[in-house]
């Protein structure tokens, strides 16, 4: 599980939960899925991005939030259902999300537009084959970030 103190640090102020992912492939829905379950307040905003990212810019950017969260299926080389805090720096070198280059794109004109903070929230997948179902230790994995980032909120 993500550490709650570095998530908590994400939270901070008014954010914006950018969730990427296609529920068509399997474990690429995970982004999708955690829209669903997070509650949205005064200060937090989910946004269900798809598999398309860029299409929301204007909608993340008008908000004006302090932090921008990412959260998609991304090969973290561990077990499938693994949360794990990633780096800009690390996205921007390739191979981890299932969206890339489109993620680093993505943030950086976000963070060219308005003062925020980007972060990303990889979900490792087991399979992001067409028309699969999603693997339980990744569905339950969207289910305990979503219960954090709730918690969070009480």
């Amino acid at each position: 599980m993500l550490d709650k103190c570095l998530l908590k640090e994400m939270m901070a102020g008014k954010v914006v939960i950018a969730c990427v992912g296609n529920k068509m492939r399997a474990d690429d829905g995970v982004g999708p899925m955690v829209a669903q379950l997070v509650r949205e307040t005064a200060n937090i905003k989910v946004v269900d991005c798809g598999e398309t990212p860029e299409n929301f810019l204007g909608v993340i950017i008008r908000e004006k939030p302090d932090r921008v969260i990412v959260v998609d299926a991304v090969f973290l080389g561990g077990e499938a259902g693994e949360i794990r805090a990633i780096r800009k720096e690390e996205l921007a070198e390739g191979g981890y999300s299932t969206h890339m280059p489109t993620l680093s794109l993505f943030t950086d004109f976000i963070e060219s537009q308005i003062d925020t903070k980007t972060y990303f929230i990889g979900i490792q997948p087991r399979t992001i084959k067409f028309g699969e179902k999603m693997a339980p230790e990744v569905e339950e994995a969207a289910r305990e970030l979503a219960r954090a980032i709730n918690s969070l909120q009480a």
